[in-house]
């Protein structure tokens, strides 16, 4: 096991992951790190436990918006490749 430092919120934690997510750790946690800065500078401190959990829900929100994106865009392909397959079938049979 690796002990990483993050830092959300001017405040240090050491956080335990398995050896090697270190980075993937570190990036993760910059992440809310921002988010929590971008609601710090909107809305002001509201206490430390707050500010993180809003920043969770913002950044699990964004993650859902994306997820149904995904899944639309991978509908909307799929219908043009059976789109395209059709065409390349009456083709065949012509």
């Amino acid at each position: 096991m690796a002990d990483v430092d993050i830092i959300i919120n001017s405040r240090t934690y050491r956080i335990s992951c398995k050896d090697g997510e270190e980075d993937r750790i570190k990036s993760l946690s910059s992440q809310i790190n921002q988010e929590v800065q971008s609601l710090v500078s909107k809305i002001g401190q509201l206490g430390e436990a707050r500010m993180i959990l809003l920043a969770a829900l913002v950044l699990l929100d964004k993650s859902d918006d994306n997820q149904d994106k995904m899944e639309e865009i991978l509908k909307q392909t799929s219908e043009k490749i059976e789109s395209v397959v059709s065409s390349i079938n009456g083709e065949r049979k012509k």
